[in-house]
């Protein structure tokens, strides 16, 4: 399958770049390519590109079309805000988006009655995506006063994409093209989850814990002490992060450059999907609190995943 959306604003130049790399010479030529789809991982592995999108348009997952679902799980039931955050985290947000509806707590009895019960109601029409200029924003922010009784005492929203209804794959060159948001208490990242839902394994492809110098690579595993590589990157400028992923070992870059590399693990041998999401709060990002610049935006210019080329 392949997912793509083709924006007017990618730079010709990628194109040359890309020829160098499928010509074998990686070294300077692969890391310029932005915009335009690999045709070899930077250390000359061919690639042939089977997931893409370039968000001129942000396609969400409803009734059975589109792109990214919006929750986490396979999404049964979308109105249980147990799929809209990650408690163990112990995130302070909800993952919103223009269909959810008031926490089921919250709904009287007779409107429950009236319009089917758990979950029912007129969605609140909170929405954390935004496309401009080719780009998709990730926006978090307080949750407006009027709709925090609704809202099962979250004090945030932010967003949430998964590729678990359209994409999964084992093993594969996966990138994102982003721009990181500051702030005390923010946590975007982009990384892998297994479609059979279970945990551990997990790619860790990007996270940031609100400080736009410096992102996270990690792998989890049932087979290894879970331990992260910090790499610097500068603020507010967009950096390609990728993982190259197979059954002997992962590879991570930044903008092209190798930073980390591991043996697979054992348990990391099977289909996964993709996720990108900003979090608010948890143990590692720590509480937003009045420094945060409120709202914030994870602001991202592609996902694309690849499989390896013959």
């Amino acid at each position: 399958m392949l997912w793509s959306a083709h924006s007017p604003r990618r730079s010709a130049t990628g194109k040359i770049a890309a020829f160098l790399c499928f010509g074998g010479l990686i070294a300077a030529a692969c890391a310029p390519a932005i915009g335009q789809p690999l045709k070899a991982t930077p250390d000359g592995r061919r690639l042939a590109l089977v997931f893409s999108d370039d968000f001129d348009t942000f396609r969400p997952w409803v009734g059975g079309a589109g792109v990214w679902r919006t929750t986490f799980r396979d999404g049964r039931s979308d109105d249980d805000y147990d799929l809209r955050t990650l408690k163990w985290n112990k995130e302070q947000q909800l993952y919103v988006d223009p269909g959810m509806r008031a926490h089921p707590g919250e709904h009287n009895a007779a409107s429950d009655q009236h319009q089917g019960g758990r979950g029912a109601g007129r969605p609140l029409g909170l929405n954390p995506f935004s496309v401009h200029d080719g780009a998709l924003s990730i926006t978090a922010d307080r949750a407006p006063p009027r709709l925090t009784h609704q809202l099962g005492g979250y004090n945030y929203i932010s967003g949430l994409i998964t590729s678990q209804p359209t994409f999964n794959q084992t093993y594969g060159y996966f990138e994102i093209r982003a721009r990181l948001p500051a702030g005390k208490g923010v946590w975007p990242a982009f990384w892998l989850l297994p479609s059979d839902l279970d945990w551990p394994p997990e790619i860790d492809v990007m996270e940031s814990v609100g400080d736009p110098t410096k992102a996270f690579v990690t792998a989890h595993s049932k087979h290894q002490k879970t331990d992260g590589t910090a790499v610097k990157v500068t603020p507010g400028d967009f950096h390609t992060y990728s993982v190259s992923w197979d059954l002997e070992r992962l590879i991570w870059y930044v903008d092209g450059r190798e930073v980390r590399r591991q043996p697979t693990p054992p348990d990391m041998h099977k289909p996964m999907y993709l996720l990108a999401n900003l979090a608010i709060g948890g143990d590692w990002a720590g509480s937003p609190d009045q420094t945060t610049p409120f709202p914030v935006r994870f602001v991202i210019d592609y996902i694309r995943a690849y499989r390896f080329a013959p």
